[in-house]
């Protein structure tokens, strides 16, 4: 309670778990990053966890966890949906592929029956 601050370890100096939960790649290399998109677009960004340095540019509202080191699994708006009907998918740094992994959850935020994903590490 009575500590000193100190800075974050040089790999984690980037890492902003409020706006990307993924955090840290597991292998270090890289950090989620935040939107990156624009009014009638999606996207989000991968950092240099040491310069936060945008390293790639993917498709996707919000990173939520790494796949490995270089996928992950984000948030994105079903196509045809709106901002709330989201989806998770699957994303990789370098590919311009995004593969579908549920469908679209409810539109109204904090509706009864919106589901929200739950990661555990394997």
């Amino acid at each position: 309670m009575d500590g000193k601050a100190v800075t974050a370890p040089a790999k984690e100096a980037h890492v902003n778990l409020t706006f990307a939960p993924a955090g840290l790649s597991p292998d270090g290399r890289l950090v989620a990053g935040g939107f990156a998109g624009g009014k009638k677009t999606t996207a989000t960004e991968v950092l240099d966890p040491r310069t936060g340095e945008r390293v790639a540019k993917l498709r996707g509202q919000e990173l939520l966890a790494w796949v490995d080191g270089t996928r992950l699994i984000a948030w994105d708006i079903a196509p045809g949906g709106g901002e709330y009907e989201n989806r998770l998918v699957l994303v990789g740094v370098g590919g311009l592929k995004t593969v579908s992994l549920s469908g679209a959850r409810t539109s109204a935020d904090h509706s009864a029956g919106r589901w929200e994903p739950v990661f555990a590490r394997g």
